[in-house]
């Protein structure tokens, strides 16, 4: 093992041996490499250190055989994939796994989506495709009465985890890596608050994060570069753990591991064009925003109730002024090119 993958074997093994770590007792499995790390590391590492609490782990997955909508229109490009990995992983741990398997029509009309776009603030179909997944497994492992949820949040944003991020110089990564960390933020710990419970995760740890963007931990040539016969991102993850069962596992959004990313193909079934044409122009007459296309139209419906008809969600999220979204009238964060509100990139010029 080279040098920075066995410095950060030691420094995650730690923060695994940490009171915060050891009290996690569910794991939103993912089967991606972060949740592989996190999990495997905790049960298979750190038990010699203490009593992990770690026993349930909780994966969604869109079932097609479930779906024969889906099915009799040809929307699967491919069967997702986390609960592959999942169910290796859950059963070397010898962890209570649970696997959800929702119809894409309850996960359109349950209280996951709504809960999401109330406590989130957004209507943006990138966003809550993958926070639905989330959402829906929180208010499972509350229902299951765990009170403190594992996560792999942080380790694409600190390891270049993301395939743009890969043809990026040495330079720009480092700087895109420092500026991420001020602006970046993960839907598990509102929506895990919003239900009394707590998420945590090692790679969010300020000992991680300081590594992940010093000189020597945030280089380029640490993070990307060949594994298994491939080239990736989270490279030094990857060398540090490269027992655990996702170790050469490539980068999946959740919107495509559990298989919530045919939602848009959905909602072109379910919306007609009068009806999408009608409401868009509705909504932008009295509402004063765009919507584009039949799926943000889907979320916009419950953003509407949710927030455009509460003044008291209004003033807590702050519209029109200075600074604000072309298209949704909303601010945007600090420093950020993107609208986390209604998604629109780039939301302001891009500075170089």
């Amino acid at each position: 093992m080279d040098t920075a993958a066995d410095y950060v074997r030691n420094l995650l093994l730690d923060v695994l041996s940490t009171e915060e770590a050891l009290a996690c007792d569910a794991v939103l499995l993912s089967g991606g490499l972060d949740t592989s790390i996190a999990s495997e590391g905790l049960k298979l590492h750190i038990t010699c250190r203490g009593d992990s609490k770690l026993r349930t782990a909780i994966t969604l997955t869109i079932d097609p055989k479930q779906n024969g909508l889906v099915i009799s229109n040809n929307l699967f490009i491919h069967e997702p994939q986390d609960v592959i990995y999942a169910r290796k992983i859950a059963h070397r741990l010898c962890l209570e796994h649970h696997i959800l398997t929702p119809t894409l029509d309850e996960l359109l009309a349950g209280e996951a989506l709504d809960m999401c776009v109330r406590v989130l603030g957004t209507f943006d179909g990138m966003e809550l495709r993958n926070a639905v997944v989330i959402a829906t497994s929180l208010i499972q492992a509350k229902k299951l009465g765990c009170t403190r949820i594992l996560t792999g949040d942080g380790a694409d944003e600190l390891f270049a985890g993301y395939s743009f991020m890969h043809s990026m110089s040495d330079n720009d990564l480092q700087r895109y890596t420092q500026n991420m960390i001020k602006t970046m933020s993960f839907c598990a710990i509102p929506l895990a608050a919003e239900l009394g419970i707590k998420v945590w995760s090692p790679f969010l740890d300020p000992r991680v994060i300081e590594y992940a963007t010093s000189d020597q931990g945030g280089s380029k040539s640490i993070k990307v570069g060949e594994f298994s016969g491939s080239v990736h991102g989270k490279l030094v993850l990857r060398k540090a753990f490269p027992e655990v069962i996702s170790a050469g596992r490539k980068k999946e959004p959740i919107e495509c591991g559990s298989g919530t990313t045919v939602l848009p193909k959905l909602a072109e079934l379910l919306v007609s064009d009068p009806a999408f044409e009608q409401e868009k122009q509705e909504a932008l007459e009295k509402y004063d925003l765009v919507v584009r296309d039949k799926e943000h139209l889907l979320y916009f419906r419950r953003f509407r109730k949710a927030v455009l008809d509460s003044p008291e969600a209004l003033v807590r999220m702050r519209r029109y002024g200075p600074d604000t979204c072309p298209d949704c009238k909303f601010r945007l964060k600090d420093g950020s090119s993107f609208c986390n509100v209604c998604g629109l990139y780039p939301a302001r010029p891009i500075s170089k």
